[in-house]
């Protein structure tokens, strides 16, 4: 269960050599065999292919990767699910080995290496759980036909048949497909009245811009007015610094004030631009996506709304469960969205795995997935039903307040629907 440190100087093997499909009935280095079927009529038929890498009678291997800085504690939800599966005895007679979760620190130029060292040294038979803004493997993981589970928030969830969103596909590259999911707890939050102006702030990177588009469309889509919504923050791991000019750019873009709602999309500056908007002396409501219990108690965090694609209110059944298969993993383990994010990727693999059966290879296992197999957490995430899910969201989201050191449930997890956008 613990993380293998791999070593990325060596030149890795071509990824054409280890998954060409074999023209005779032998198996490849990667675990990949063919093998033939004779019809009724004594004629073969093309050779099937059988991927069974990482897959052993008793055991098989996983492993990932994260931005640690956002996404730290996604590798603890992973092996938490994954030590409460196998403590169960697994599924098949199989257990789950996990290799941890590497550490890509939002460098896309990173993942091809994790990615290939995972695939063709580990053989790993999944990546899970792969959490970040940014993954620069999608081509690698695509052409080769490698399951892969987490947090859908960038393109690499989109528009392929082996990635597997926890929340579907979050930003669709397209552009075409959205949900009205942030539109639909605003306008709760608001008690049905959506006369009220919402201004977009996010970071200068594919996922943020994708996710500004899809953002105004959904409160748009309830009859909120977006009056801005630019990219313009400096994308992770570099700094904001002075924020001023973002402040001044936010407060004046209603008709020369301010607008009602401010939806902070950043990753690391939300809390900065969040103080500087109260020092600013704006009244509106301030909203972020990053839930996590560390910023509890700064100045920027408090009494603003915290925007989730997946439930997050301890009182909820199942998120007591998360937190208490955290607890056996790390002990005194909080609360986070990349906490459930981890372990979500990993039930999802597990449920996935159970539908496919003891005979399990590659293909098996995604034919199984993209033939209407379906997947929610009551009360944590909602339901994906895929192929489907591979090019929209799961239209689900809901509101929590940071207060008095605390976070406080506002409203249950709410589901609206996909809409067309543009």
């Amino acid at each position: 269960m613990l993380k293998r440190t791999h070593r990325f100087g060596a030149v890795a093997l071509s990824a054409a050599m280890l998954f060409a499909a074999a023209c005779s009935e032998t198996v490849e280095d990667d675990g990949a065999s063919a093998t033939t079927e004779k019809r009724d009529d004594g004629a073969t038929t093309e050779p099937q292919t059988a991927t069974t890498r990482g897959v052993t009678d008793t055991s098989v291997k996983v492993g990932g990767l994260q931005y640690d800085l956002f996404f730290g504690d996604g590798r603890i939800g992973a092996e938490a699910r994954i030590r409460e599966f196998n403590d169960a005895g697994g599924v098949h007679g199989r257990t789950i080995e996990f290799l941890g979760a590497e550490n890509n620190n939002n460098e896309p130029a990173k993942d091809i290496d994790i990615v290939r060292a995972l695939v063709e040294q580990d053989e790993v038979f999944a990546l899970l759980p792969v959490n970040a803004g940014a993954f620069g493997a999608t081509d690698y993981v695509v052409e080769n036909n490698i399951p892969m589970f987490g947090y859908g928030v960038n393109p690499a969830f989109c528009n392929n048949e082996v990635a597997f969103g926890i929340t579907g596909c979050v930003t669709n590259p397209n552009l075409t497909t959205g949900s009205n999911a942030l539109g639909t707890v605003l306008a709760d939050y608001f008690d049905g009245d959506t006369d009220k102006t919402v201004a977009f702030i996010g970071e200068d990177n594919d996922a943020s811009r994708g996710g500004l588009e899809l953002l105004s469309a959904s409160v748009e889509d309830k009859g909120f007015t977006v009056v801005y919504a630019e990219p313009t923050l400096p994308a992770p791991p570099e700094q904001v610094g002075d924020v001023s000019p973002y402040i001044t750019a936010m407060l004046s873009s209603d008709d020369g004030g301010a607008p009602d709602v401010i939806y902070l999309q950043a990753t690391l500056a939300a809390v900065q631009l969040s103080e500087a908007l109260k020092q600013a002396n704006y009244d509106g409501v301030i909203i972020s996506p990053s839930y996590s219990p560390l910023l509890l108690g700064q100045p920027g965090y408090e009494n603003i709304l915290i925007n989730t694609q997946v439930g997050v209110d301890p009182t909820e059944p199942n998120v007591q469960r998360i937190l208490a298969a955290a607890e056996a993993v790390k002990p005194g383990q909080q609360i986070s969205l990349a906490l459930i994010a981890g372990y979500l990727a990993a039930d999802m693999f597990i449920a996935a795995l159970d539908a496919t059966g003891p005979d399990l290879t590659v293909e098996k296992f995604l034919a199984t997935l993209n033939d209407g197999f379906t997947y929610e957490l009551e009360g944590v995430v909602g339901k994906s039903t895929w192929p489907e899910n591979h090019s929209r969201s799961v239209p689900c989201a809901v509101l929590t307040e940071a207060k008095n050191n605390a976070f406080v449930a506002v409203q249950k997890l709410m589901c609206g629907s996909n809409i067309e956008v543009g």
